[in-house]
């Protein structure tokens, strides 16, 4: 958290950039304080105030509740695969806090995500992506400034792309071999990674990325009749992995028969009883059961937030040239990550709800 004094008040806020999950506190201390006042703008120019009395010597408030609130009408299935973006994982808030006769003017930039407490995680740092051909595919940065992002092919062939303001960006990469493997790298500083520390109190430490490649993806092999899903992970990048598909399951439930006798003249020429009414309502469900298999413990990892991702969408081909996603479930469950260098991932997908008659 950074903090800041002036004319007898000290403000306690929030770190440069934020996560909409984590807690986002803003404190007010000093002789004068007693009630605090947080005025909060998002990039769709909502406002949204909270006000606080003085308690224990300070005014107090937990405002991420209000910042969450900024990312409940972005659309987060809306993405290009044609050309970098801007992704709505991300946006800056402002903030105004008025305090003690003192006004304080500040922004946060923050992510529709959350990290670990504790264990010293790092966002935005190196790691391994997996690509596959014929399938859409972004690889997602965080840029703190203006930076020129490189994707090496080491079979040959780079392509550079220009970033021009902070945000969670998107750039398209497509695969034409599964020998192909890329190595992503910048130039400058506008690339930085952040290890969130809650020792004291919440706060990031920003590093310059300074290794030789932020990024590394492979092209993994091809599934035959795969499940190619694709879902934001904790901390707003999107994940993609072509899965291999189990045996279907179909559940089908009686939510309700009721059958009554009218009591009027029965006409059985055709065999149906017409003195009869009925009134019937049954439910379908379908899960598929995927699997990756043989995965080291970075890929598992990865593969595990899509068990908990709110945004989970599975590929169903293209039209026009254009990917077309349908959202699905990841059905709740136990996941065990074990000791060994390789492992199966495996979780049960639910579709969407199949429409049938009811009477």
């Amino acid at each position: 958290m950074r903090t800041i004094s002036r004319g007898g008040v000290t403000l306690q806020y929030p770190d440069e950039v934020g996560f909409a999950f984590n807690p986002c506190l803003i404190v007010a201390k000093g002789d004068g304080v007693e009630t605090m006042t947080v005025e909060m703008t998002g990039e769709g120019g909502t406002t949204l105030t909270d006000s606080r009395d003085a308690f224990d010597g300070g005014c107090y408030a937990e405002v991420r509740e209000y910042v969450q609130g900024f990312f409940d009408t972005d659309a987060f299935s809306v993405l290009s695969y044609n050309e970098k973006e801007r992704t709505k994982t991300g946006q800056r808030v402002l903030f105004r806090v008025v305090a003690g006769g003192q006004t304080f003017d500040f922004s946060v930039f923050y992510i529709w995500g959350a990290m670990k407490a504790g264990g010293r995680e790092v966002y935005n740092g190196p790691r391994m992506l997996t690509a596959f051909v014929g399938y859409p595919f972004t690889y997602g940065v965080f840029i703190s400034g203006a930076v020129e992002v490189q994707a090496t092919n080491m079979n040959g062939g780079n392509s550079a792309v220009q970033i021009p303001s902070t945000g969670v960006w998107n750039v398209p990469l497509v695969p034409s071999s599964e020998s192909d493997y890329y190595v992503i790298t910048s130039d400058g500083e506008g690339i930085q990674q952040a290890t969130f520390d809650d020792t004291f109190d919440l706060t990031f430490r920003f590093e310059p990325f300074d290794e030789g490649s932020y990024l590394r993806v492979k092209v993994g092999e091809d599934v035959e009749d795969g499940m190619y899903l694709r879902w934001i992970d904790r901390h707003g990048f999107y994940c993609y992995y072509l899965f291999k598909k189990g045996n279907e399951r179909l559940k089908v439930k009686n939510d309700g028969e009721f059958v009554r006798n009218n009591i009027i003249t029965a006409d059985m020429e055709y065999g149906y009883n017409g003195g009869l009414g009925r009134q019937m309502r049954l439910s379908r469900e379908e899960v598929v059961p995927v699997c990756a298999s043989l995965v080291d413990g970075d890929t598992w990892d990865m593969l595990s937030d899509m068990a908990s991702s709110p945004i989970l969408d599975l590929f169903t081909g293209y039209v026009d040239g254009d990917p077309r996603w349908v959202s699905v479930q990841c059905e709740a469950a136990t996941y065990t990550k074990s000791r060994a260098v390789l492992q199966d991932f495996i979780a049960n997908i639910m579709m969407p709800e199949v429409a049938i008659q009811k009477l």
